[in-house]
């Protein structure tokens, strides 16, 4: 059995500061199926998740913040 992980990025519209980036990755850790969301400190318009395709998708992901009011654009690596 092997396990598949995706890595995608999102391209954050909005301008956020550190404190909202990581309430950002806080909303994207609580999928269990996200193995890790990380706001780059250099370009805070951008976010790298890795997930497990077994059980969430790209696009419930991007439902989820877009459903908390994140306007952002899904970048497939």
């Amino acid at each position: 059995m092997s396990t598949d992980i995706v890595n995608f990025m999102l391209h954050i519209d909005q301008t956020l500061s550190p404190t909202e980036s990581v309430v950002l990755e806080d909303c994207v850790w609580e999928d269990p199926c996200v193995l890790s969301a990380h706001v780059s400190t250099n370009a805070p318009h951008l976010m790298l998740i890795a997930f497990d395709p077994d059980c969430t998708s790209m696009q419930h992901i991007h439902a989820n913040l877009a459903g908390r009011g994140i306007k952002a654009q899904r970048v497939g690596l």
